[in-house]
């Protein structure tokens, strides 16, 4: 099988928020991050595809994804900006619960 991703994601295990539009905030986990998108799981709710989300991850603020896949209650998010290689590693570092190296990361 032939990984189709454009950017390496790196497995985390952040804590965050999530909304659709005109919806309730909901707790969520963030995980298998990269700069263009995340693997997120939410307990007690299930979003289609393509349904636009604000994401909240702590200090780092509000990102806004769109829904591109999901199985249950784990969504596939695409980014509406490409984070910032230094804001990915802050969220690998500071605010995953087992904290990564930047290290992993290569060189630009």
């Amino acid at each position: 099988m032939q990984d189709r991703r454009r950017s390496k994601r790196y497995g985390v295990d952040v804590e965050g928020i999530v909304r659709s539009e005109g919806g309730i905030a909901r707790k969520a986990t963030i995980s298998n991050l990269s700069v263009e998108g995340c693997r997120l799981s939410v307990s007690d709710r299930r979003f289609a595809s393509g349904t636009t989300l604000t994401v909240g991850l702590g200090p780092i603020g509000l990102l806004h994804a769109k829904v591109v896949w999901r199985i249950g209650q784990v969504h596939g998010l695409s980014f509406d900006q490409v984070l910032h290689p230094a804001v990915l590693d802050q969220v690998r570092t500071f605010l995953s619960r087992e904290p990564a190296l930047i290290e992993e990361r290569p060189a630009a």
